[in-house]
């Protein structure tokens, strides 16, 4: 016994329409003969008699007439799904779950979302404000598909793909009234004897290690009396006079009218923002939007290492 099939519904609803199985065949582009033996297949399976046939016209019975509501019901919605799951292909529709880290996101990501969103409206976007270790954990829940954040643990690097947004670089945070905020370059050695007050180092440990890094190479170890966990509170804290701060020159964006930033020496390392995603993702969405961020990275890297 033949099984229905979509091409079956697509021949009946085209004699249907037509009530010409000439002009079904011209229509659907298929041979006359053929038609007439899928709807003669058709009318075996389901055990009924869709169309009443003479020489000179085709008639719908009403079992026919029945059918054929249902039919285009059901090539409707096939469409639908075939229409959708191209639309999937092409990273048009579905999720996108974003984790970022922020002050060194926050410059970059809305103009990124925006023309995301611009190009792909029907896409859910989930964006989460997330530290290095809050991201792996997201990617290994599923929650999140890319991330924004320092240089990945050499543990998990493996499982990752990364790629360099942006490289930024320490800078020195001070109270304006500061004496030293008068100068352009602070030597770092001058600051042996201040209070510091850094970026917790469980939030970004890369970082943190770079600040303790740089002051040694300056000839001393820095005195940290608080380790907030928002660099917003770092800011807070540095125009209240508690201390100063090394901190990524992205960080400026959340300067204080009374926090002076300065370039140090001697210099820090790099310090990079990576884009990662796990090797075994696959979600066209986020293809999506790397091409969208690949476009962007000239412009980025200009506004951001100026």
């Amino acid at each position: 016994m033949p099984t229905m099939e979509l091409r079956h519904l697509r021949y009946f609803v085209g004699v249907a329409q037509y009530l010409n199985y000439s002009e079904a065949s011209r229509r659907l582009h298929v041979a006359q003969p053929a038609i007439s033996q899928t709807i003669l297949d058709l009318e075996e399976e389901l055990s009924v008699k869709l169309l009443f046939r003479t020489k000179r016209a085709v008639q719908l019975t009403a079992a026919g007439t029945a059918f054929l509501r249902e039919a285009q019901e059901i090539l409707r919605r096939a469409n639908e799904a075939q229409q959708l799951a191209q639309r999937a292909a092409r990273g048009e529709v579905g999720t996108l779950g974003i984790g970022f880290f922020g002050a060194a996101s926050a410059p970059i990501l809305p103009a990124l979302v925006q023309a995301y969103r611009r190009k792909f409206p029907d896409v859910e976007l989930r964006l989460f404000e997330m530290n290095p270790d809050q991201q792996i954990a997201a990617f290994d829940e599923g929650r999140i598909h890319l991330g924004f954040t320092r240089t990945l643990p050499p543990d998990r690097r493996s499982q990752f793909e990364e790629e360099l947004v942006y490289t930024d670089r320490l800078v020195i945070a001070l109270p304006a009234t500061h004496a030293l905020a008068k100068q352009k370059v602070v030597h770092l050695k001058t600051l042996a004897g201040e209070p510091f007050v850094q970026f917790h180092r469980i939030g970004a440990p890369s970082l943190f290690d770079e600040v303790i890094g740089v002051c040694r190479r300056a000839g001393f170890s820095p005195r940290i009396v608080n380790e907030p966990s928002f660099m917003a509170t770092v800011m807070t804290l540095v125009e209240s006079g508690l201390g100063v701060s090394l901190i990524p020159y992205c960080v400026r964006t959340l300067n204080r009218p009374h926090v002076a930033i300065r370039s140090i020496s001697p210099r820090s390392a790099d310090i990079p923002l990576c884009a990662t995603w796990l090797k075994s993702t696959y979600n066209p969405a986020l293809t999506a939007f790397l091409e969208i961020l690949r476009t962007a990275k000239p412009a980025i890297r200009t506004q951001m290492e100026a």
